[in-house]
């Protein structure tokens, strides 16, 4: 897990293109207070054109 700016510097992706990934779905991140922390290995596979599930932003109801 990272920042933003910490995932745009290794992987030499702008940081506006890192955050548009994370709001789309298409890249795994989470909100920690006023932070996004990207999973680095998620932005990885997505450079490498594997298909991860989308997952869509916010919170999900979990069945009990």
């Amino acid at each position: 897990m990272g920042t933003i700016a910490q995932a745009a510097a290794e992987s030499g992706i702008p940081a506006y293109r890192v955050r548009q990934l994370c709001k789309t779905g298409q890249v795994r991140s989470v909100r920690c207070g006023r932070k996004v922390l990207v999973n680095l290995s998620s932005l990885a596979a997505w450079m490498q054109g594997d298909a991860e599930p989308t997952q869509q932003p916010g919170i999900r109801r979990v069945g009990i």
